[in-house]
């Protein structure tokens, strides 16, 4: 199942990415990387299911990281 891969950026709002979550009934991992006019890079991840804790975690480390660099 694709959240946001499949999704037309400019006319998806973050509530219709929401509301397809709900709907979904198993597990997604759904990434996306983009490369922005300005040179910088984008990833977009939406990840929905149930007990993410871990997931959590790995991120906020991942994000920890770019904060210490």
């Amino acid at each position: 199942m694709s959240l946001i891969s499949r999704s037309n950026f400019e006319q998806t709002t973050i509530q219709q990415l929401v509301d397809s979550a709900e709907r979904v009934s198993t597990d997604v991992f759904d990434l996306v990387h983009l490369s922005l006019d300005s040179g910088r890079e984008l990833i977009l991840l939406a990840v929905a299911g149930e007990n993410l804790d871990s997931v959590g975690m790995i991120l906020d480390g991942v994000r920890d990281l770019r904060r210490a660099g």
